[in-house]
Parts: C-alpha cells; sequence; structure tokens
C-alpha cells in the first residue's frame, strides 16, 4: 500500500478499496489488513472519513518527527546533538542556497523578524522555523529538504526551549535577528564563505544560549 502511494497509484484524496477487496488484492487477513491500515493512519498516509471511509492524504513527516521529538526530548544530548546535526545539513543547504537568483522570501522572513523585535516582541518560534526550512528549500535537494521536513519537531522542540532563555535577555534576540540576516545577505550575494561562516556561527551561538544556566 505505502509502494502505491509514493508511486502515485494512489494519489491525495483517493478513497480506498474496501477491506474485502484489499485483503483479497494483497493476499492477507482482514486482521492483518487493519492494522496495516492502522500503521498507515499513525504514519499520516491516509485518513478516515466520517462513516468510516478511508483517503489518502498528502504525505507527511510530522507523524515521524512528533514521536522522535518525544523520544529523544529528555536525553541530555539530545540538544547538542541536534545541532551538530543541523550544522552538517545547514552549511552544505546555505552552500547550494548561494546558487539561487530568487532568495526574496528568505529575505521577507528576516525583515518581519527586526520589526517584531523593534517593536520589543522576539523571534517567533514559526519564523525562525521558516527561515531554515527557506534555506532548504532554496537548496533544491529532495534530499535535504525532505531530512529539514523530518526534523521539523525536533527543530521546533529546540527552538521552543530556547525561546525561554532569549524572552530573559533582549540581546540574544537583537544577536539572533542580525545573525539571521547575515545568512541571508550572504546568500543573496552568493558568497558561499560568508554564508558558510554566519551559519555556522549562529548555531555555536544558539549551543551557548542553552549551555546557560
Amino acid at each position: 500500500m505505502i509502494r502505491k502511494i509514493a508511486e502515485g497509484s494512489w494519489n491525495e484524496g483517493d478513497l480506498l478499496p474496501g477491506e474485502r477487496i484489499l485483503s483479497e488484492e494483497f493476499n492477507v487477513s482482514r486482521a492483518l489488513l487493519r492494522e496495516a491500515l492502522i500503521a498507515l493512519q499513525l504514519l499520516g498516509l491516509i485518513k478516515v472519513r466520517h462513516g468510516g471511509k478511508r483517503v489518502v492524504s498528502s504525505f507527511s513527516y510530522r507523524p515521524i518527527s512528533t514521536l522522535m521529538a518525544l523520544s529523544l526530548q529528555n536525553n541530555p544530548k539530545f540538544d547538542p546533538d541536534l545541532l551538530h546535526f543541523r550544522e552538517s545539513l545547514e552549511i552544505d543547504a546555505v552552500t547550494l542556497a548561494c546558487q539561487q537568483d530568487d532568495v526574496s522570501a528568505l529575505l521577507k522572513i528576516t525583515d518581519q523578524m527586526e520589526a517584531d523585535h523593534q517593536k520589543g516582541e522576539p523571534i517567533a518560534v514559526a519564523l525562525d522555523i521558516a527561515f531554515h526550512q527557506e534555506i532548504f528549500r532554496l537548496s533544491h535537494n529532495i534530499f535535504l529538504i525532505k531530512t529539514s521536513e523530518l526534523i521539523e519537531e525536533l527543530l521546533k522542540h529546540s527552538v521552543s526551549y530556547n525561546r525561554n532563555k532569549i524572552l530573559s535577555n533582549r540581546d540574544y534576540g537583537l544577536t539572533l535577528v542580525q545573525q539571521h540576516q547575515l545568512i541571508a545577505q550572504a546568500i543573496r550575494n552568493k558568497d558561499v564563505p560568508a554564508a558558510v561562516t554566519a551559519i555556522r556561527t549562529h548555531l555555536q551561538t544558539v549551543n551557548t544560549i542553552e549551555e546557560t544556566p
């Protein structure tokens, strides 16, 4: 069934055949089929509509990412290991992003960050996540993009955790706004060394904030 969704035989919004037809097609018992259908629902690949009808949903890594976040968030190495992983990915992402001509969406996000900071508001979690997701999108590398989607919930947990510390120190907020701007400007200027330095400095700053008592 996963293969049918991946190959496009079943598209988003398509109504799945009944259990009898599916069990015959895949040569499995109805009980085993129901377990598989429940697993697909948990993975977000199908959803159940009113009346018990099952339809194909748009694929999302969110259920998997949420489970990862819940299982790992109490691990003492969660934040430092996630930052190390992010650095490996984001250095590649900014390098590829520097090849793109249209970075207007990235600049728009940094403009909003600055406007919020000037109004005395901290960087919103959604804006921070959107900024880094946009860098991955600009890489035009499907593996980097999909990996960023997979760790989205992990990033939300990390950013939300740091937000409490940022709220306690306005200087942190200003520093992070400026760092996001430097990253965006380097990408706009197609300056790979500056972009790599800027993203690495930003993640090191985040690590410092996390380690602050």
